[in-house]
């Protein structure tokens, strides 16, 4: 596998090429911002997109600017300028979170056919609900001209995307996305990819998403087995209180 690396000041560009007529373009969440100063670091879904064979195509954040940093869309533009994503049958942007929101707001550029977005935010602006803490934190322009990830999207594009039906703030984001395919994964909270592997699935739902092969009725029927899941449980428990309805919360 040939692995090249480019720093971009407040991102990393990392390469993993093995061949392969698939390109997965892949965004990170950032998490809590613990690992930020460790760029090192494997890129998520690096593991899921070389075991399946395919090339990819990692941003890894050194900072939570939500993908917004000029270099970054300058080197998406250069790549796109230069044929790279062309070479591709089938290129594919993945990402939760910011990721997720980065995954919708680059598949112009990197001509995606599908995108796969786990919990996405949508946009930066204050047209949907947004936490007054996490907007606190966020220091970029919300309504300069990268601010919205629907806008731009390409109406060809496939969007899939995963939220928690239960989450208002998730999941009146992901409704914002014109024709998306839309999968739930009740009292996830903003914690999807985490229920889906703590039940066994996410591997295989991750992988299926990307090759365009997914099938819903498969995935709900997989989806039964959050009952078991002691984070599901705590979702349900954390719903009831919410609502003022003790008797069941107790897990």
């Amino acid at each position: 596998m040939d692995i090249q690396e480019v720093d971009l000041e407040t991102n990393v560009m990392r390469s993993c090429l093995q061949g392969s007529r698939r390109l997965v373009v892949g965004f990170e969440s950032g998490g809590d911002g613990s690992a930020l100063n460790r760029p090192d670091r494997p890129a998520w879904a690096q593991a899921l997109v070389g075991d399946a064979g395919w090339d990819g195509l990692f941003t890894i954040p050194k900072v939570l600017d939500w993908y917004q940093a000029r270099e970054l869309w300058a080197f998406f533009k250069t790549m796109k300028k230069s044929g790279f994503f062309d070479e591709y049958e089938s290129v594919v942007t993945y990402g939760s979170s910011m990721g997720g929101f980065a995954a919708l707001a680059f598949a112009a550029l990197a001509g995606a056919e599908r995108v796969v977005a786990f919990q996405p935010r949508t946009t930066l602006r204050y047209t949907v609900p947004w936490p007054s803490m996490e907007s606190a934190v966020l220091s970029y322009n919300r309504v300069g001209p990268h601010a919205d990830a629907v806008d731009g999207l390409p109406s060809d594009t496939e969007v899939l995307i995963f939220a928690d039906p239960f989450y208002e703030r998730d999941w009146t984001h992901a409704q914002r996305v014109p024709g998306a395919e839309v999968f739930r994964a009740p009292f996830a909270g903003h914690k999807v990819p985490e229920l889906l592997n703590d039940i066994g699935i996410m591997g295989t739902v991750a992988r299926s998403a990307i090759e365009g092969t997914l099938e819903r009725r498969w995935y709900n029927e997989a989806l039964r087995g959050r009952k078991g899941s002691e984070l599901y449980q705590k979702g349900v428990a954390a719903a009831r209180l919410g609502r003022g309805k003790p008797e069941g919360a107790v897990v």
